[in-house]
């Protein structure tokens, strides 16, 4: 299983790993969140400004 396929199965079971759209920090939370707040620097906004860590095209971008 690679990293893409793991993370989906993380969606699935209702969370999610992202990177936070200011610091870069890898956070998770819940897919229903209409905010996430990163723990790391404070940053509050809607999932769009959270990448998810790992998606498609992610492998053909230097991935393992």
């Amino acid at each position: 299983m690679n990293q893409l396929e793991i993370q989906e199965a993380i969606q699935h079971a209702g969370f999610n790993v992202v990177t936070c759209g200011d610091c870069g920090s890898v956070l998770l939370h819940e897919t229903s969140d209409e905010e996430i707040i990163c723990p790391h620097c404070g940053y509050a906004s809607e999932p769009c400004d959270f990448p998810d860590l790992y998606y498609t095209g992610w492998d053909y971008m230097g991935g393992i």
